[in-house]
């Protein structure tokens, strides 16, 4: 695949020469200037640079872009950005995935992200406690490939890097007002200007809030609403000279009925499982049920007098210090400060579908396994950079990482179990577990340009990172309602303990080098080695005390890339492309284990991927933008047993689609008697056919979504209206699965939406 791609790509490259001479000559017969693409400015590589300059697989989407989209979410930004998918168990438990690393679910407190997600540049350890949605963006960069030098620890797959607006020193404002079905509705604003000659200062906030796009059958109660608010105030102080100061307070809160979720029976089990059997003889008694329908009960924890239902809570405050100083003419001297609490909330009825449904079943075969998660966080980050303005063959920069973390987490396990088979499912136990992550790090980079087409970039980071904390492993109940005298522990729980210490304490060193070939004005290629790291961890509901003092390892990844960017057309056109190899070492991957219905992370011995990826833009004509991009992925573990006994070696990686594209298309014309005021956009995303688990057992079928907007806005006017609609063909596909005892217990995506927008700016 790799030899062919370095074919292509030479060829690619002298057809960019050819086309530059050409443009010129038409240039000089005196054609017209059209319209050219959209210039985004990044920061990717901690120095500001134009997207087609960066030797970097990088994609950039402008805060004016994520507009016309509705990318209101990582959901929606996952249709638009090659290589990223998105797929998650609860708001709380985020599952990004770029070019087939997928985010370890951070149940644990010590647990770690594969893909960094960072908001102005301040690493966001825990982004499940994050209500992220986006408001007020300037951009959003997402990067793929491990990134072990300038992002650091924890950037193994990529990065996704959120740009918030600044404030600026013009008066301005703008705010959107939308009504949608589902009776959401989402209004959003800022304002900006100076206070002083040397003082400006922005306030921005999102409301947000729709009807469940699923139903509870028995109460009527809305499933997977949402109802939420963000705010952010920042004052950016620039006086004479050099200097730059900015500071931004952030603030979310949201909460909703929780999810739902719906069992299906597994084609490829030998017998169907228990909750899809209940569901087809409930649906006999009532006549039908729809999937979008389920049965969450309310449970009572033991010692309580009030039933608990379903819930969702987070509350979120950040707080950031950019301070930046030019050094006289040879340095600028950048310190980031950040400091993030959160709290969340989740109680979650697991199976949708409990023994107090409320219907006479024939059999009472669906047992409940009732989750309620306690978390808060108090995350502080400091990075120092010291960085050369950039005069001469030689460019450097150095800098130093710390990041403090104080995680605590308290799980309430119930269960209620028909199954004497499976008693020890059945009762009631609880966890509390206290983390905390110490991590330090220095890095250097440097790059020599050999002469005006060659130039080369070397860099080394090293890191240390020590967790440590205490867990305890509370038995409150063995028995249930089925099994009154059972004297099993609930599992995962198999011997109770207190405060059980756990520690670990890791180094690596992690090098990347990069060549860049850039022939002329049209062509940069480059070919990059990058070696990545992620901290290891341990289990968030241990068995036993053996169980709570043993981690598990960091992964490691190489990771082997060459890449194209072509600007074509005198700025109307452009292809990036990246070939790439990444052989991963002890790859963490979360799994089910069937013993205890519980969520562990294993160390699979090694992974291969390689793929390709394409991104594609050209203006057809001042009035017509075309877009595109896809991806092909080739994944495979090796050696890997899980902790059910099964060999999954020769399996391809879960959660990873074996392809993706998206296509698109932008139209600009006149209306009435208003000149290029009507704005038409089409998106339709696809991916290939995915495997869910690493045992390739459960598969979800490929699927595409079709999104599109009409915008009306007169070239004169400060008002807009558009017309929106998004999955308008309203495919039905999955977000996450369970797969137990013959079932894929599943979350469901958001199903068609469509509304309105009225936007106004001054």
């Amino acid at each position: 695949m790799i030899t062919s791609a370095i074919a292509i790509a030479a060829v690619l490259a002298l057809g960019a020469n050819a086309q530059t001479e050409e443009t010129k000559d038409k240039k000089e017969e005196g054609a017209e200037t059209s319209r050219t693409l959209e210039t985004v400015l990044i920061t990717s590589q901690r120095r500001e640079s134009t997207l087609q300059d960066a030797a970097v697989a990088v994609s950039a989407v402008s805060g004016a872009s994520l507009e016309k989209d509705r990318v209101l979410s990582y959901s929606d930004l996952a249709r638009s950005i090659s290589s990223l998918s998105y797929t998650e168990n609860s708001p709380l438990d985020q599952e990004f995935n770029i070019r087939g690393i997928t985010n370890t679910r951070l149940d644990s407190p010590s647990a770690d992200q594969s893909i960094g997600i960072f908001i102005d540049d301040v690493y966001v350890g825990r982004s499940g406690l994050l209500n992220s949605d986006f408001f007020d963006v300037d951009r959003v960069e997402v990067v793929r490939g491990p990134q072990g030098v300038l992002l650091g620890r924890n950037v193994v797959g990529g990065a996704i890097s959120i740009y918030t607006a600044k404030p600026e020193f013009e008066s301005g404002g703008a705010f959107t007002a939308e009504f949608g079905n589902y009776d959401s509705t989402l209004f959003n604003g800022h304002i900006t200007g100076p206070i002083t000659k040397t003082l400006a200062g922005r306030l921005s906030f999102q409301s947000r809030k729709h009807d469940g796009y699923n139903k509870n059958f028995l109460t009527g109660e809305d499933l997977d609403n949402l109802d939420s608010i963000q705010a952010r105030a920042q004052l950016l102080w620039e006086p004479e000279g050099d200097l730059s100061v900015r500071a931004v307070l952030d603030y979310s809160d949201d909460e909703s009925n929780g999810i739902h979720r719906v069992a299906i029976d597994d084609p490829n089990a030998p017998g169907q499982g228990p909750w899809s059997a209940t569901r087809d003889a409930i649906a006999a008694i009532v006549g039908g049920l729809d999937v979008r329908e389920s049965f969450p009960q309310k449970y009572f924890f033991a010692g309580e007098l009030t039933e608990r239902g379903q819930e969702l809570r987070r509350e979120a405050i950040g707080f950031t210090l950019d301070i930046e100083k030019g050094i006289g003419d040879w340095a600028t001297f950048k310190s980031i400060s950040g400091y993030r609490t959160a709290d969340a909330y989740n109680f979650v009825d697991q199976t949708g579908l409990g023994y107090r449904n409320g219907i006479a079943t024939p059999t009472p075969l669906a047992f409940s396994f009732p989750i309620l998660e306690d978390e808060s966080i108090d995350q502080y980050t400091q990075e120092f950079r010291l960085l050369s303005n950039g005069d001469g063959a030689f460019n450097w920069l150095v800098g130093a990482y710390f990041q403090e973390d104080r995680v605590e987490k308290f799980d309430k396990y119930l269960g209620q179990v028909p199954l004497t088979a499976l008693s020890t499912l059945s009762g009631e136990s609880h966890w509390d577990n206290h983390g905390e992550t110490s991590s330090q790090a220095v890095f250097g980079q440097i790059g020599y340009e050999f002469n005006e087409q060659f130039s080369g970039t070397v860099g080394v980071r090293y890191s240390r990172d020590e967790k440590s904390g205490k867990v305890s492993g509370i038995q409150v109940s063995t028995g249930d309602i089925y099994n009154p005298n059972d004297t099993v522990p609930q599992s995962p729980l198999i011997t109770p303990f207190t405060n059980v210490p756990y520690s670990q304490t890791t180094e690596e060193v992690t090098p990347q080098a990069t060549l860049e070939w850039t022939p002329n004005d049209v062509v940069m290629a480059y070919a990059t080695y990058s070696h990545g790291y992620k901290g290891g961890g341990f289990e968030d509901t241990p068995a036993n005390p053996a169980a709570a003092t043993k981690p598990y390892d960091p992964e490691t990844v190489q990771n082997m890339e060459l890449g194209l960017k072509l600007d074509l057309l005198d700025g109307r056109a452009r292809i990036n492309t990246a070939v790439f190899s990444m052989k991963y070492k002890d790859l963490q991957v979360t799994q089910t284990d069937d013993g205890c219905l519980c969520i562990i992370t294993d160390n699979a011995a090694d992974a291969n991927i390689t793929g390709i990826e394409t991104e594609v833009q050209w203006v057809v004509t001042d009035d017509l933008l075309l877009f595109g991009a896809a991806t092909l992925l080739d994944t495979e573990y090796e050696d890997f047993v899980d902790s059910n006994g099964l060999d999954n070696s020769g399996n391809k990686l879960q959660r990873t689609p074996d392809y993706q594209f998206n296509i698109g298309g932008e139209v600009t014309t006149d209306f009435l008697k208003y000149k290029d005021a009507l704005t038409a956009r089409l998106s339709y995303a696809y991916q290939g056919e995915m495997q869910w688990l690493p045992d390739n057992f459960q598969q979800e079928d490929a699927y595409g979504l079709l999104d599109g907007r009409v915008t009306f806005a007169p070239q004169d006017a400060d008002w807009t209206f558009s017309i929106w609609g998004k999955n308008i063909t309203d495919e039905l596909y999955r977000t996450n699965i369970i797969a137990f005892l013959g079932d894929e217990v599943s979350s469901l995506g958001a199903p068609r939406t469509y509304g309105i927008s009225l936007g106004y700016k001054f």
